[in-house]
Parts: C-alpha cells; sequence; structure tokens
C-alpha cells in the first residue's frame, strides 16, 4: 500500500526549503485557524479554572470584571500556552488520544507547580509562611489543571487528526 497523495485543496502545502527540497507545511490559513483554535481552548479553560480555583480555595465569586482585567489577560495567556506546546510536540506524528491527554496532563501540572512554587517564594518572602489556606489553594490548582489538561488534550488531538484527515486525497 502506498502513501495517500497530499490534497492540493487540503490543509498543508509543498513549499521548497533553501536546499532545494520539498517539504510539505501548513497552508497559512490553517496555521492560523489552528492557532486561534489552541488559544481559544486554553485561554478559554484557563479562565474558567481560574474561576473555579477562586471559587472554590477563596470563597470569592470573578465576575466578568475580573476575568477580562489584566489578571485575566495573563491567566489566559498563561493558559494558552498548554494546548500550543501540546500541539508542537505532538503534531503530524500520529498519535492516539491517550497520548495527547497524558501529555496535556503533565504539560498542566508542570505549569501548576511552577505557579504553586512561584505563589509559595512570595509567600515566604513576604512573611507570611505556608498555611493550611495556602496547601488548599495549592491542591485546588492541581485538581483543577487536571480536568483543564484533559480538555486540552481532546481539543488538540480532535485538531490533529482533522489535519491528518484533510490532508490526503481520499
Amino acid at each position: 500500500m502506498s502513501d495517500p497523495e497530499v490534497n492540493p485543496e487540503g490543509p498543508t502545502e509543498l513549499v521548497e526549503t533553501d536546499d532545494g527540497e520539498l517539504v510539505e507545511r501548513l497552508s497559512a490559513g490553517t496555521a492560523t485557524l489552528l492557532l486561534i483554535w489552541l488559544v481559544m481552548i486554553g485561554a478559554g479553560t484557563a479562565l474558567l479554572g481560574a474561576w473555579v480555583v477562586a471559587a472554590v480555595a477563596l470563597g470569592q465569586r470573578l465576575g466578568a470584571g475580573e476575568l477580562l482585567s489584566d489578571f485575566g489577560f495573563y491567566v489566559a495567556l498563561y493558559g494558552a500556552t498548554g494546548p500550543t506546546v501540546l500541539w508542537l510536540s505532538g503534531r503530524a506524528q500520529g498519535h492516539t488520544v491517550r497520548w495527547f491527554v497524558w501529555t496535556a496532563i503533565r504539560i498542566g501540572l508542570f505549569m501548576s507547580v511552577l505557579t504553586i512554587l512561584f505563589g509559595a517564594m512570595v509567600m515566604l518572602i513576604l512573611g507570611s509562611g505556608i498555611n493550611a489556606g495556602a496547601l488548599l489553594l495549592g491542591a485546588t490548582i492541581l485538581v483543577v489543571t487536571l480536568g483543564i489538561s484533559v480538555l486540552w488534550g481532546l481539543g488538540t488531538w480532535a485538531a490533529d487528526r482533522w489535519i491528518a484527515q484533510a490532508r490526503t486525497v481520499s
């Protein structure tokens, strides 16, 4: 069985490198849509996660004003990195949904641990110490991140499968 031909109207295009070799890459439109998809998944779930963490661990309801503020912008930006890093680590390699979800969980937990360590460092520098409330906050962040990262994995896998199917001629 031969390799399927690249669909000329699909999401990829053949381009020539400096040394004359033809390589396949995402078309500009596909790359733009993919980036929007990944950023929206990451930013949206990060804002949802911030809302849940604030409600559960801090007992505070964040409104649109807080979520669309400077705080929300940086939370969304930080969250958007998860799915984009996931895409870059697994794109076009035929990974399974299990691989995408497991890798997303590892990326998400790494990002959460960095956030928790930074928060702990700030608390220690300011002299407030680590208390039960801080531990509850850290545990809530980890649990919420597990749920969010599953969504990252599923969304990134769906984009990868769509591109893989659309790039070949049936």
